[in-house]
């Protein structure tokens, strides 16, 4: 009499090694500490959709916001070179084009936390912003030079 053939896997709760089938694949119930856990790889039917890119997310806000807060540091320790208008203007442009391209991208490439993370971005670039503006003008002595 041919059987199958067995793996031995540990539990995930308890450490407790558990023999299933070799091509077992689903959920089980560990006979020692009767937790459930998942094993084997899932069929492209049962695939979980919850993967979720959070590096994605993470990449596309925080470069725009990255670019916001570049700008107004560097304004505030350039002002004794007279070219801090110039690093504003730059730096706010790139983010605005950073944004807007990741953006795209995402939705393009259907990531869906890519775009989430563009649309958060702009979000909070406002705060981010502000905050820019509140760091120049403590830097500046609270004093601004429109000339």
């Amino acid at each position: 009499m041919t059987g199958s053939a067995m793996v031995e896997i540990l539990c995930p709760h308890c450490d407790e090694e558990i023999g299933l089938d070799d091509d077992a694949i689903g959920e089980f119930i560990c006979p020692y500490c009767d937790e459930d856990f998942t094993w084997g790889e899932l069929s492209d039917d049962d695939a979980s959709t919850d993967f979720y890119d959070w590096k994605g997310f993470w990449i596309s806000f925080g470069i725009p916001n990255l670019f916001i807060i570049c700008a107004w540091i560097l304004a505030a320790h350039l002002t004794w070179i007279g070219e801090h208008e110039v690093a504003l203007e730059w730096l706010h442009l790139i983010s605005f084009l950073s944004w807007i391209s990741f953006l795209i991208y995402g939705i393009k490439e259907q990531n869906k936390a890519m775009w989430q993370g563009a649309l958060t971005a702009i979000a909070v670039a406002p705060v981010v912003l502000i905050l820019g503006i509140l760091y120049f003008l403590v830097v500046a002595d609270w004093s601004i030079n429109l000339n």
